[in-house]
This record gives C-alpha cells, structure tokens and sequence, in this order.
C-alpha cells in the first residue's frame, strides 16, 4: 500500500494543471479574503458578529470544487493517456490502487479546506483593518467550523473523485462536476421546491450553512451530513465496483 500512496502522490506534483489550480485557489483565498470580505465590506456587513465565520464558510464552499477538480483530473488524466494499465500492473490489487487515490485526494482536500477556512478570515479581518473600517465583536465557533468545512471540503472533493470513476472521461467527469451542483439540482429545485434539500449537494450545503438560513431549513447540519454520505457511499459503492470489474482500457 505504501508503493501505491507514493506514486499516486508523486503523479499529483509532476503534474503541471496541479500546481496552476492550486495557484489559483491560493489568488482566489487572498483576493476573497482581503479584498472581497475586508477591504470591500459594506456597512452592515461590519454590523454582523458572525461575519469573520460567515466569510471563512463561503470560501470553503466556493474554493471546494478546486480540489474536486483536482480529483478529477488525477483520476482521468490516466485514461486519457492509458498509463492506467501502467499503473495496475505494477499494484497486485486494484482495491489497494483506487483507496491510494481516495487518501490522496483526502489528504489534498482536508489541507486545502484547512488552509481556506482559516486564511480567509485572518485576511478579511486584516483588510477590514486596513481599510480603517470597524468590525462589531465577532462570535466565532472554531469547532463548528471545523467539522462542518472539512466534512464539506472532502465530501466536495470525493463526489468529484467518484464522478471521475463513473465518468472516466476528463471533459466529461469536469462539466458534471460543474452542472450537477447548479444546474441540475437547480432545475429539480423547481419540482421538489422544499425536499430540494434531499439532493446530494444542496444537502451538502445545508449542512455547511454558506449562504443558507440554517434555522429554516428543513434538515438539521447533521442529517443534512448523513443524506449527502448516502448518496456518496451509494454512488462510490458502484464505482468501487466498476473500477475493479472493469477493463482498464
């Protein structure tokens, strides 16, 4: 297992669309941070004592589908170029091959959510200041944050991973990954109206709390939780299975 994470990780930084969306999301933090959620801020925004976390949440949800992107391309960029076959016939276990793909993505998104979710504050709270503007006292729930970025940040990215798996074509698996979260679920919003909650990534969303008004959703955070990681679970289980039964070409 240990072969299969070093090489999975090692495919990660040789290739160069890594280091652009990293790059990009790293712009994207101090540009949203400082600029957008400090510099920027408007006067009632400076009123809100929940501003700093509400900010720290946006980010999350907005720089996610970065890492899911990521996932995206490290699974499909080998059957673009079929150096997939490469890849399984050095492993003696697909199983071993795809969970070494699963830790690493894990791994990438838990650091970037981590990085977004506690960068972005710190730097609007700076851009606030160097602005000369004033922020009322600020509430700030470390381990509600915590929990709830992180479980959004990988879930985000593992859907991604196992769109990509389903998918296996790179164009492909990237629009849905895009379309999906808005489009689609936007159009059945209009069919299932209040149940819109029970799709996977509005639940996703409700559990998060960015931009949604928690105390008149239909769902509780953790329920919400619990209903995006039956979609995964169930989606990823027929993944597993196809990346395993499946020819590699």
């Amino acid at each position: 297992m240990t072969n299969e994470l070093k090489a999975e990780f090692k495919k990660v930084f040789t290739i160069r669309s890594t280091y652009i969306i990293l790059g990009l999301m790293l712009i994207l933090v101090i540009f949203f941070g400082f600029y957008v959620g400090g510099w920027h801020s408007q006067k009632l925004d400076l009123l809100d004592p929940y501003r700093l976390q509400t900010i720290a949440k946006q980010a999350i949800s907005f720089l996610s589908v970065f890492s899911a992107i990521l996932a995206v391309l490290l699974f499909t960029h080998e059957f673009r170029y079929n150096t997939i076959s490469y890849t399984l016939t050095l492993s003696n276990s697909r199983q071993k091959v795809l969970l070494a793909k699963v830790i690493t993505v894990g791994v990438i998104a838990l650091v970037a959510t981590a990085v977004a979710g506690s960068l972005t504050p710190l730097l609007a709270n700076w851009g606030i200041h160097a602005n000369h503007l004033h922020l009322v006292t600020q509430h700030f729930y470390y381990l509600d944050l915590l929990w709830r970025g992180l479980v959004f940040g990988l879930g985000y990215t593992m859907a991604g991973l196992v769109i990509a798996a389903l998918i296996r074509n790179q164009i492909g698996a990237i629009v849905a990954l895009l379309l999906i979260p808005t489009t689609v679920e936007g159009l059945l919003s209009i069919w299932l109206k209040s149940n819109t909650v029970y799709l996977p990534f509005s639940a996703l969303h409700t559990m998060l709390g960015a931009g949604t008004d928690i105390q008149k959703a239909s769902l509780a955070p953790i329920d919400a939780m619990y209903v995006f990681l039956g979609y995964l679970a169930f989606s990823g289980a027929i993944a597993w299975y196809l990346f395993i039964k499946r020819d590699a070409n």
